[in-house]
C-alpha cells in the first residue's frame, strides 16, 4: 500500500461519522436461557494494594452482539477462527422491517419492494435488518421482553442473500430467524453455504441507508460463535 493510499484512508476515517453497533459486554446483559452468562472475578486490584488491576472474563460465545460461524449449526462447518476476516466489511445495507409485527417475518417480497425503493443489493454487501428490537434492550429483569416474540428474516429472502452473494448478514433482534422458529430456515440457508449472521447488533436506527461497516470477531479455536466489535462509518 503506498503512501498516498494511507492518506486517503487516513482522512475517510478521520472524517467520517463513526457508530459504534455493538453491546457493551456486561454483568446482567439479556441473553438466551439456555447460553453462560456474563461475568467477572477481579483477579488484580489497587485497593488490595496490587500495582495494576484485571479481571477473568467469562462469557458464551453468542453473548452481546455476535457473529455466528457456520459451525454453530454444522458439525462440519467453519468455525470462527476460519470465517473470512472480511466476512463483516463493505458495503453496510440497512433495511428497516420496523413495521413487522412480533414473530412476523420480513419476506421476500418486502426485500425485493426495498431494492425497488433503493437500489440492488450486491455481492459483499454487509446486509443489516432493523427490527426496532434494540429498543427492548435492557439490563437485568427490564430486558426480558428482548429475549422473546422477535421478527425475524424468512427463508426465501435469505435464499435470495445468498444468491446475490452477500457477505454476512445480521439483526437487531436475538436471532435472524424469528421467535418461535422450529427450522432455522434462514440460519440453515445462509450457515450452510458459509454466509455468517450478526445479532443482537445495536444503534442501526442511526444509521442511513448505505454506510461502510467494519467488524472483527475474537479468533476462538473451533469456536461456534464469538462476540463482535463492529462499527459504521457514515
Amino acid at each position: 500500500m503506498d503512501e498516498q493510499m494511507i492518506t486517503m484512508m487516513q482522512k475517510i476515517v478521520s472524517d467520517a461519522n463513526i457508530v459504534d453497533l455493538s453491546y457493551t459486554l456486561e454483568t446482567g446483559m439479556p441473553v438466551w436461557p439456555t447460553h453462560a452468562r456474563f461475568g467477572t472475578i477481579v483477579y488484580e486490584t489497587y485497593e488490595e494494594g496490587a500495582i495494576s488491576y484485571h479481571r477473568q472474563v467469562c462469557y458464551g460465545e453468542h453473548t452481546g452482539t455476535h457473529l455466528d460461524a457456520p459451525r454453530h449449526f454444522f458439525k462440519e462447518g467453519a468455525a470462527i477462527d476460519a470465517v473470512d476476516v472480511r466476512s463483516v466489511m463493505g458495503r453496510g445495507v440497512r433495511i428497516d422491517a420496523s413495521f413487522l409485527k412480533p414473530c412476523e417475518e420480513y419476506t421476500l417480497e418486502m426485500l425485493k419492494k426495498f431494492e425497488e425503493e433503493y437500489g440492488q443489493i450486491r455481492q459483499g454487501d454487509v446486509i443489516l435488518l432493523y427490527f426496532g428490537w434494540e429498543d427492548k434492550y435492557a439490563i437485568g429483569q427490564k430486558g426480558e421482553e428482548f429475549l422473546k416474540d422477535w421478527p425475524g428474516l424468512s427463508g426465501a429472502a435469505a435464499q435470495y442473500l445468498l444468491e446475490k452473494k452477500v457477505a454476512s448478514v445480521g439483526t437487531d433482534a436475538l436471532a435472524l430467524d424469528p421467535f418461535g422458529s422450529n427450522d432455522y430456515p434462514s440460519h440453515q440457508i445462509l450457515l450452510g453455504n458459509g454466509i455468517p449472521i450478526m445479532e443482537n447488533v445495536m444503534n442501526l436506527k442511526k444509521l442511513p441507508i448505505f454506510s461502510y461497516v467494519i467488524g472483527l470477531a475474537n479468533k476462538l479455536k473451533d469456536g461456534s460463535g464469538s462476540p463482535i466489535r463492529i462499527v459504521a462509518l457514515t
